[in-house]
């Protein structure tokens, strides 16, 4: 079993287009992550900048301390939001990633029996019995792996969706909480 010229021309340039694909999901995963990155530096400066504009407003400790429980809710919504968009983009390409190495193995599979295949032709008689059975046994692997990755796949995101779900709600319960206590805690101080 020889490879000629053509046919290894041919596997150099379906490497070199793999590795191009697989840098441009990089790259993509990368500018995703800076976009995210300069966009939550704008807003952190624009939101800042009326966090000190209000904070110079403040005139006493009541109004310091209303000022303050103002402040709690829409910090911890910000946070669970970044949070958000940056768990998207992890599974966006994480997502990427699976698709591509799946095809990866869907091909590698495919030249194992294509390679079986030419091996039968040239293989002593009564060998049939023995590939087949190696094709059955890698196309059932490859069924159960499949299934295996799907319920996979669903299971953690449900599981990844409802702890964000989850620890948002704690968080909003929390701060709702501690704003009810703060201004009667303030006025006690006053």
């Amino acid at each position: 079993m020889s490879i000629n010229q053509q046919e290894f021309s041919a596997l150099g340039q379906a490497q070199l287009d793999k590795a191009v694909r697989f840098s441009a999901i990089l790259l993509g995963s990368a500018e995703r992550f800076a976009s995210l990155q300069l966009e939550l530096s704008r807003k952190l400066l624009a939101d800042n900048a009326k966090v000190i504009k209000s904070l110079s407003e403040v005139k006493d400790a009541k109004a310091l301390t209303e000022w303050q429980a103002a402040q709690a809710q829409p910090t911890i919504d910000q946070a669970f939001t970044v949070a958000r968009n940056v768990y998207d983009a992890s599974l966006t390409t994480q997502n990427e990633i699976a698709a591509f190495l799946e095809e990866q193995v869907a091909e590698l599979n495919k030249n194992v029996i294509g390679g079986l295949d030419r091996f039968a032709k040239s293989a002593p008689a009564g060998s049939d019995v023995a590939v087949n059975a190696v094709k059955t046994f890698i196309n059932t692997t490859n069924a159960a792996f499949e299934s295996v990755s799907q319920t996979a796949k669903k299971v953690s995101a449900d599981l990844a969706e409802a702890g964000v779900e989850a620890a948002t709600h704690s968080a909003q319960a929390a701060t709702a909480a501690v704003a009810r206590k703060k201004p009667a805690t303030g006025n006690d101080v006053a």
